[in-house]
C-alpha cells in the first residue's frame, strides 16, 4: 500500500487542476484522513513549482514523525516464557544471582561481573578470542579482580562395567 504523499503526488501528476473536494474525498476514502482545502491549494502550487516534497514535509512532517513514534512504541504481548531473560537468575540473595548457566562445554570460559553487578559468562573455542574479550573488558574499565578466565582440561578415563 502506498503512503499518502505518493498518492497525492500521483493525483496531481495525472490531473494538475484536480478539484479540491474530489482530491480530499479520494484521500479520505483511501487513507481514512483527508486534506483541507488550504493544504490542497498549497500542495498544488508547490507541485507546479516542483517543490512538492518540501511543501509536504513542512505541512505534514510533524504528523509523520508522531505516527512513526507511536508505531514503534506499540509493544506486542510476550509469550509466557519470554517475559524475562533465561540466563538471568532471580533470587533474594546475592549468592543466587552469581550462578552462571553453562550452555555448552567449550574449551575456554570467561566469567566477569558488569558495572551493574550482574554476572556474565562467555564460552569460546579458541584462546585468542577469550583473551581478546578479557582485553576488551579491561579497556572498558572492568576491574581485573572481576574477571575470571578458565580453561577446560580433559581427563582420560576408562569406564568398566
Amino acid at each position: 500500500m502506498k503512503d499518502r504523499k505518493s498518492f497525492v503526488a500521483e493525483k496531481f501528476a495525472a490531473d494538475p487542476e484536480i478539484n479540491q473536494l474530489e482530491l480530499s474525498r479520494s484521500v479520505r476514502e483511501t487513507f481514512g484522513k483527508g486534506l483541507s482545502f488550504v493544504h490542497v491549494k498549497q500542495l498544488r502550487d508547490a507541485f507546479g513549482k516542483g517543490t512538492f516534497d518540501r511543501a509536504w514535509a513542512e505541512l505534514f512532517g510533524m504528523e509523520e514523525d508522531a505516527e512513526k513514534k507511536s508505531a514503534s512504541k506499540s509493544r506486542q504481548k510476550k509469550e509466557r516464557g519470554e517475559r524475562r531473560r533465561k540466563t538471568q537468575l532471580r533470587g533474594r540473595r546475592n549468592f543466587d544471582r552469581d550462578k552462571i548457566p553453562m550452555r555448552e562445554f567449550s574449551n575456554h570460559l570467561v566469567v566477569y561481573r558488569m558495572h551493574d553487578g550482574t554476572m556474565q559468562s562467555q564460552a569460546f573455542k579458541s584462546r585468542k578470542r577469550a583473551e581478546k574479550l578479557v582485553n576488551d573488558l579491561l579497556s572498558e574499565g572492568v576491574l581485573a579482580t572481576e574477571i575470571g578466565y578458565f580453561r577446560r582440561n580433559e581427563i582420560q578415563a576408562k569406564v568398566t562395567l
